[in-house]
């Protein structure tokens, strides 16, 4: 095994989705499943799914212990990519990047930014802000209301935030970095990492609709609770029918309803094509065609997988 230097390894250790955690894995020439790692993988996961984060202990010296956790989210990315679906994917990569983003808040300026740079952010540093290219502002999803587009500085195509908003930012971009590489090719992943993974799926969240206050209580209870799927399909069927037919509203009012429900439904899976052109042309057709929102008998096909109904 060779071994990096303190700085190095002490960096990949913080950032185990960093170039220099690649370089530093490579110079462990492992070439067949170690079962410590995949042990320290199975912890990181399940850490993942059920804490919405991953473990980090802040460790000085240059120790085996650093290495196996740096081995361990190689582990975690061969297991999540066993189970193979977006959300697994997604509860990952926001937990990877909800730990990073503690880290980096407690570590240097020059680091935050070297990780802006190394996922490819854009991001320059200016006297007391930090300017990025508006597009690579925009190609991110965010999470934070700080982060919306409003509440930001822009010139000239250039969108500029302070250090908070940028550490902010940067943990959005590491969560899209670390999903957008995965998953891998099952066909590329060992037999035993495969059979690990059958154990750790995790325990999708379910939602309750009261369907005894009123006809549509649960329509109203559903705007109000994010869920992790199925939202492409409850826009055009449920949501934009109910507020532009039922509720009355005005084509903007619907639209701003569902876009703010949409981004509340990115907290838990962020992997969803639901963009405002969607919404607004759901809410236009919704109206121009006199729709009325699915039956509850059809609404309970449509969100078995993310509700049930009390």
């Amino acid at each position: 095994m060779m071994k990096a230097d303190y700085s190095r390894l002490d960096f990949a250790y913080k950032y185990p989705f960093s170039q220099e955690a690649r370089e530093v894995v490579a110079g462990l020439n492992v070439s067949s499943v170690e079962e410590q790692y995949l042990q320290v993988g199975i912890t990181r996961l399940k850490s993942a799914f059920e804490q919405g984060r991953v473990p980090y202990e802040k460790v000085k010296e240059v120790s085996d212990f650093k290495y196996r956790q740096i081995m361990g989210y190689v582990y975690a990315r061969m297991l999540v990519s066993a189970i193979g679906d977006r959300y697994s994917i997604s509860r990952f990569a926001a937990a990877e990047a909800s730990t990073a983003e503690e880290i980096l808040s407690l570590d240097s300026v020059e680091n935050l930014l070297r990780i802006a740079d190394e996922i490819g952010l854009g991001v320059k540093r200016e006297k007391e802000v930090f300017s990025l290219p508006f597009e690579k502002f925009v190609a991110v999803p965010k999470r934070d209301d700080a982060l919306k587009l409003v509440n930001q500085k822009l010139d000239k195509g250039i969108v500029y935030v302070d250090e908070r908003q940028l550490l902010k930012f940067v943990a959005c971009g590491i969560e899209k970095s670390i999903a957008s590489r995965l998953p891998i090719d099952k066909k590329d992943l060992p037999r035993s990492v495969v059979e690990a993974a059958k154990e750790l799926k995790p325990q999708e969240q379910k939602i309750t609709l009261d369907v005894k206050k009123g006809a549509y209580a649960w329509i109203e209870k559903l705007l109000a609770t994010p869920i992790h799927d199925v939202r492409h399909r409850a826009v055009n069927l449920i949501l934009a029918p109910y507020l532009m037919n039922v509720r009355g509203l005005d084509e903007e009012s619907a639209v701003k309803t569902i876009v703010a429900y949409i981004e509340r439904c990115k907290t838990l899976n962020p992997d969803t094509k639901v963009n405002e052109t969607y919404i607004r042309y759901q809410c236009k057709y919704a109206r121009n065609k006199g729709l009325r929102p699915l039956s509850l008998s059809r609404a309970k096909d449509l969100l078995q997988g993310v509700a049930e109904f009390g």
